[in-house]
């Protein structure tokens, strides 16, 4: 095993600790460092991080037990100004050492340097925390409170410091919960009838339980269960401070407690005084749509007014929204009890139409329990461009820069609808030409979109498992075409797809058409390309057909055809043949020019409130069918019986894939990253191999980082190809992220995975086959750790990965073998890989 990475992080550790002295340098004689926060319950050490919010001060921010940010400020120096002043004063001296060697102007530019590395040094590293003994108290407070929250009223919270060294110190905060206190009997006290009445209907599913243990929170949750109840069930004046939970003892020896739900009449101002009047359900009387507002246009009087099925829809300039519509949309119609859910599922629908920048829903009381409601819509530009750029980086791409172009136009035919035609390029720096060029490769494609916001069905649009969701239909046209890009593809698309969601976390995309033709242009730069199954060729040839000078990479086809029509050859030297059939076939499928007509359903569960939501789970499941219907309807077929539609196999397969993702947050903001991924195909009637397209690979900056993409498997078969491809992929991933100063974070992770093909085919060697559980210890293992860098809108990243085990050497020791820098892999990506 190799040493560099030891010797090479020792040498790092070495640089911290001598370049920042000591995590006191900084810290006055009367003052001392905050180190630790200790939680003992009950005479016992807490090790859950539950508490963790409720301390008010806590120590200086951590990653792997290190405080790396605290060590990058005490790396400045703060007096850097006045060295800065005196060393200005120096270098005016002709004479002093460094103007003489370098000049006047570069012992300032030293001294600048200086100083703006401090500057940055003390604004981006982490200034020492000082104990403080106010905010202890304080915590010592805001623990009482959480643990009288959770029902123990009878709890006591202490705390003490203990000194570590002469400016070093822990705070131990000692907590005796006592007894938690219980919910006995539970009584009600409901002044309005029609809230009573609501309630005695909805009371089975109370939250509140006799013998369950008193927490606050329990009481907010059941308090904004009844608020939703009571308001979606047209009681539009209802407000949660309505409701009160009274008559808690905390002194009973048993530790049980009595509750009395009070739920108090409506408070309304009557010429200065408060009075008090039941209340009652509301209903919707009027509903006027304002389809052009905006602040300036408020006072204006209204040009024109429809009315569609008893909702007025009214403009200050011309009506550019069809009603019929629109009114799909809205779920607040006259005569309708007021309802929360409809308003806010009003709201919903029509933000998700994307053709309105702002929306507000207001409610007038026209008379007595009867409202208007009045929805202010505030178009969007119809016309929008944006502009996207992206840099590129790959082992077979070593640099590119790419863009897109996209131009949109709102409410297209004022049903709306919005159309989408895009543009996009890159420009590549190819390892796969070598003509002196540094930008050697290019790629461009236009697309076009047709989004429509419901379902665009041709049979009945009453779909009962709609109800309540956000359907849309996207229609996509594109084709692309590339230059120096492996075989030089090009592809025409087209998408037929329904998306649907019923909340945010859940969303459902089915594609009733996904077809793709690819056709290869540049057929004859496969040996080019592919050296790897030239060389074979080559071998056979200085092996078997020495006369055969004449052979390059522009005639290995020729090469290859007449070398199977040998007989003598086929019968003499039959593993050679068979070499040579392999690479017929590998030529084959992936100069096959394909059409891929598929049909998928995918579902995602996210649970992920924002970006910064850094504590989440996320789980996708897709499901894709190619070539059924097409194969069935086909007539046309080639001379080997395969169907075809314009001379083109129809490509036939099926194909599985679950992907999981868990994000836990811990102490000091580091997170601990999860992935697992499986993916199956199966290649079947028409096809015997998958398009390589649709095919799994290992590698890269995404997926197992110690490997360059293509690079790993299939099984421990170390073929030498350029692509490695499979049709059976296992892969997981966990990563620590961790704060190493403002902005820059830190990464250590390990990647497990590979791939393997079951299709029995005759190319495929036993090694790069999954027979049965035992192919799993063919699972290749990368680690390594990456730095990146968080600019807030996107994260750029770079990793660095090291092959932990190897499934393909020939050795007894997979293990390690590998493990340095000669052969460890780097990845530049930019967000994060999972």
């Amino acid at each position: 095993m190799k040493y560099n990475i030891t010797i090479f992080s020792g040498l790092i550790a070495i640089l911290f600790l001598v370049s920042s002295c000591k995590t006191t340098k900084y810290v006055p004689e009367n003052k001392l460092l905050l180190t630790k926060n200790i939680i003992e319950i009950n005479g016992n050490k807490n090790t859950e991080t539950n508490l963790t919010p409720y301390i008010i001060q806590k120590p200086n921010s951590k990653a792997m037990g290190l405080p790396l940010s605290l060590w990058f400020y005490n790396m400045g120096n703060e007096n850097y100004q006045k060295k800065w002043d005196q060393k200005i004063l120096k270098y005016a001296d002709s004479s002093h050492f460094a103007t003489k060697v370098f000049s006047l102007k570069q012992s300032i530019g030293w001294a600048n340097f200086n100083k703006s590395f401090n500057e940055w040094l003390f604004k981006n590293g982490e200034a020492p925390i000082f104990l403080d003994t106010l905010k202890a108290n304080k915590t010592q407070k805001t623990l009482k409170q959480y643990y009288l929250d959770q029902g123990y009223f009878n709890s006591h919270i202490n705390y003490h410091i203990d000194t570590l060294s002469e400016k070093k110190a822990q705070v131990v905060y000692q907590i005796d919960k006592g007894s938690p206190y219980k919910i006995d009997s539970i009584f009600t006290n409901i002044a309005s009838p029609v809230i009573d009445s609501l309630y005695q209907q909805h009371k089975t599913k109370s939250l509140i339980k006799k013998n369950r243990i008193f927490k606050r929170e329990i009481f907010e949750n059941e308090a904004e269960r009844l608020t939703q109840i009571f308001r979606n069930s047209g009681v539009f004046h209802f407000s949660k401070y309505s409701i009160t939970f009274k008559d808690i003892d905390s002194t009973r020896a048993d530790h049980r407690t009595n509750v009395i739900i009070d739920i108090a009449d409506r408070l309304i101002e009557l010429e200065d005084t408060l009075i008090a009047v039941s209340y009652e359900i509301s209903k919707i009387k009027e509903v006027n749509v304002y389809t052009d507002y905006s602040y300036t246009k408020k006072n204006l009087p209204i040009k024109n007014t429809i009315k569609y099925k008893n909702i007025q829809f009214l403009s200050y300039d011309d009506l550019n929204f069809k009603p019929e519509i629109l009114y799909r949309y809205i779920l607040l119609k006259p005569g309708n009890i007021y309802s929360d859910k409809n308003n806010m599922l009003t709201r919903n629908y029509l933000n998700g139409l994307s053709i309105f920048k702002s929306l507000r829903i207001e409610y007038e009381e026209i008379a007595n329990h009867e409202l208007q409601a009045n929805i202010y819509l505030t178009p969007s530009k119809r016309y929008g461009l944006k502009l996207e750029a992206e840099f590129i980086h790959s082992n077979q791409k070593p640099f590119g820069l790419s863009g897109k172009a996209t131009l949109n136009n709102k409410n297209t035919f004022h049903r709306n609808e919005v159309f989408e035609i895009g543009l996009q390029g890159s420009f590549l720096n190819s390892a796969e030409i070598s003509d002196g060029k540094f930008i050697n490769a290019w790629e461009i494609g236009v697309d076009a979109s047709y989004k429509i916001p419901r379902f665009f069905l041709p049979f009945s649009k009453n779909l009962t498992f709609l109800k309540n969701t956000s359907p849309t239909t996207i229609f996509t046209l594109g084709t692309s075409l590339q230059k120096n890009v492996g075989l030089d593809k090009q592809r025409f698309t087209f998408i037929a797809a329904y998306d649907w969601t019923r909340n945010r976390k859940y969303q459902h995309t089915f594609e009733l058409l996904n077809a793709q033709f690819i056709n290869n242009l540049n057929v004859n730069s496969f040996f080019n390309i592919y050296k790897s199954e030239f060389r074979k060729l080559e071998n056979i040839r200085d092996a078997y057909f020495p006369d055969y000078l004449e052979l390059s990479e522009n005639n290995a086809t020729t090469f290859v055809q007449e070398s199977l029509n040998d007989t003598n050859f086929a019968l003499t030297e039959p593993e050679a043949y068979r070499e040579v059939k392999n690479v017929e076939k590998r030529y084959d499928i992936i100069t096959e020019n394909s059409l891929i007509p598929a049909i998928s359903y995918q579902f995602t569960y996210n649970n992920q409130v924002n970006f910064n939501d850094y504590d989440f789970s996320f789980f996708k499941a897709q499901i894709t069918s190619s070539g059924v219907l097409a194969s069935k309807l086909a007539k046309e077929k080639n001379e080997n019986n395969i169907k075809q539609i314009l001379n083109t196999n129809i490509a036939q397969f099926i194909k599985i894939d679950f992907d999981y993702r868990k994000h836990w947050l811990l102490k000091y903001n580091n997170v601990l990253a999860f992935r697992a991924n499986i993916g199956y195909a199966l290649p079947y009637g028409n096809s015997s191999s998958l398009p390589f397209s649709r095919s799994y690979f290992a590698g890269g900056p995404n997926d197992i980082r110690a490997w360059k993409i293509y690079e790993l498997g299939p099984g421990s078969e170390n073929s030498g190809l350029e692509f490695n491809v499979g049709n059976f992929k296992l892969m997981s991933n966990i990563e620590y992220r961790f704060d190493i100063i403002r902005g820059f974070k830190g990464a250590l992770f390990a990647d497990a995975g590979n791939i393997w093909d079951t299709t029995n085919s005759e190319i495929t060697s036993s090694e790069a086959k999954f027979n049965n559980l035992n192919s799993l210890t063919k699972i290749g293992i990368g680690s390594g750790f990456g730095i990146r860098y968080d600019f807030s809108f996107l994260v750029l990243r770079g990793d660095l990965g090291f092959k932990t085990y190897e499934p393909y050497l020939t050795t007894d020791n997979k293990w390690f073998q590998n493990y340095n820098l000669k052969n460890s892999v780097f990845n530049i990506g930019i967000n994060y890989p999972f």
